[in-house]
């Protein structure tokens, strides 16, 4: 039987502090507590987040079968209504083994749910088909475990005070990997989903060195530099790509450059305000959802963009 409780967890602090915002904003209306997952030695800096509670377990969080483990121990700790993971390349790994292993109902991809305070029965919406269309699912009282991407909820004030640490033992059972190595991510500089405007380069780039170009006229604009999932997964030029498995953002501008527009790209970038497009390819699908497009070489159609940009003093309205 689930209590009321929502119970939080996500391995990147920005996203936790995003799926605390809604839980806290949906337990103050129910009368519900907020509780969430550490892992490791040391989670004094999650306590200052928002949660009620924080329950800490010493495992290794890069190892999905001992994060597995922890959730369905803190799961069965707390009995939470509504279990929040954050769909990260762990989260979504760990997510359904949870489910498996508490019995819970599940639905990945959520962009909002709501719960039935009288019944304890939950509605959820999700993602189908990268973003094209929403499904609706109903859930009977009982757990229920939704995983969100970073931009689906927002970030709100914390509680005001620290949560309650709650140290729970960690998995006995030996895992059957063996982390041989571990690179820590590279930092991309400022978080793309809290930028103005941001520069979204394509396969249309040919060259890393073309990159200066195009950093040269995001630092004109006072922008951050985004890009298509090739570019980070198969060029490695990036450490972190716009889309439907990568971030999401919602700028006043987005200017693509190169950019074919798939749909799975499409869903990271929809929310901005005002999309600008610069491709070659008159059918590319990007022209059908920019506000603007322009058909041109990038290569020429940049330099004289930035030329025009110096003689005329534009500058954002954010700029000191």
């Amino acid at each position: 039987m689930s209590s009321n409780t929502f119970l939080v967890f996500s391995e990147k602090t920005s996203l936790l502090q995003e799926l605390l915002g809604e839980a806290r904003r949906q337990a103050a209306a129910l009368g519900w507590k907020v509780a969430a997952v550490g892992l490791g030695k040391d989670v004094s800096a999650l306590a200052e987040l928002g949660a009620d509670v924080l329950y800490q377990v010493d495992v290794d969080a890069h190892n999905p079968e001992l994060v597995t483990a922890a959730l369905a121990a803190a799961a069965a700790q707390a009995q939470p209504g509504v279990f929040l993971i954050g769909a990260t390349k762990l989260g979504m790994e760990v997510a359904p083994r949870v489910v498996e292993r508490t019995g819970a109902g599940y639905a990945a991809w959520t962009t909002g749910f709501k719960v039935d305070g009288g019944t304890g029965s939950t509605i959820a919406q999700c993602m189908l088909y990268t973003g094209t269309g929403v499904a609706t699912y109903h859930f009977k009282p009982g757990t229920v475990i939704l995983t969100a991407a970073p931009g689906a909820f927002e970030a709100g004030p914390a509680a005001g005070k620290a949560a309650e640490v709650v140290a729970l033992a960690a998995p006995a059972a030996a895992s059957s990997m063996t982390i041989l190595e571990y690179k820590p991510k590279p930092s991309s500089g400022a978080r793309l989903d809290i930028a103005r405007l941001v520069v979204d380069v394509g396969q249309g780039v040919k060259q890393r060195e073309d990159l200066q170009m195009v950093q040269a006229l995001a630092d004109l604009l006072d922008g951050q530099l985004g890009c298509s999932r090739p570019i980070a997964s198969d060029r490695d030029w990036f450490p972190e790509w716009l889309g439907l498995s990568g971030a999401k953002i919602k700028p006043d501008l987005c200017l693509t450059i190169g950019v074919s527009g798939a749909i799975q790209h499409i869903v990271g970038i929809r929310d901005s305000h005002l999309i600008a497009a610069i491709n070659t390819d008159e059918g590319a699908p990007i022209f059908t959802q920019a506000d603007y497009g322009v058909l041109a070489d990038l290569y020429v159609f940049l330099p004289a963009l930035m030329e025009r940009i110096k003689a005329r003093g534009v500058r954002p309205s954010w700029m000191p």
